[in-house]
């Protein structure tokens, strides 16, 4: 059974702000940026100073921004984001139609793998934990990708980048 377009709502679609990652991530940056900044500045003003104590602050200050920085891995969370993005807008993604088969259930608590569903022969795993732009709510979070629904997705690298159902 073949659906059209004007039967289906979209419920999920990315886009680079998708879920609060992108400014989430924009926010860690910044810490990291302002403790480095500050701890320079720090060193900066202290450097005339032949205390020890006076150099211990700054430097453990940009100790622990560059470790923040390296900690958060920034270049890839970023191109990981702009790569689902890109993907979606020029078309490089997959499309299942189906009715979907629950196999396995997140409990709204976690510790567990995610939702396994089943779309038309196509296994998805949807994890409210994740931190990732692409759709992750689970049944126990207000998903919509329950047993017996007939859903399109859009997909790239396993990652469902739009959700429509059927009304």
């Amino acid at each position: 059974m073949i659906l059209a377009a004007s039967d289906f709502v979209t419920v999920f679609e990315i886009a680079r702000g998708s879920n609060g990652v992108f400014a989430d991530e924009v926010f860690r940056l910044l810490i990291g940026v302002a403790a480095l900044i500050g701890g320079m500045t720090a060193l900066v003003l202290n450097w005339e100073n032949k205390s020890v104590k006076s150099w211990v602050g700054p430097v453990f200050a940009i100790a622990w921004a560059l470790f923040w920085l390296y900690l958060h891995n920034f270049p890839y969370m970023f191109g990981h984001i702009n790569g689902l993005v890109r993907a979606y807008r020029h078309g490089q993604y997959q499309v299942v139609e189906g009715q979907v088969q629950v196999l396995h259930e997140q409990p709204a608590t976690g510790h567990t793998k995610g939702d396994i569903i089943t779309v038309n022969g196509k296994q998805f795993e949807v994890n409210y934990f994740y931190f990732t732009p692409a759709y992750r709510n689970t049944l126990a979070h207000e998903g919509v990708l329950g047993s017996g629904v007939y859903a399109r997705i859009y997909y790239h690298n396993g990652e469902i980048l739009r959700v429509d159902v059927c009304k």
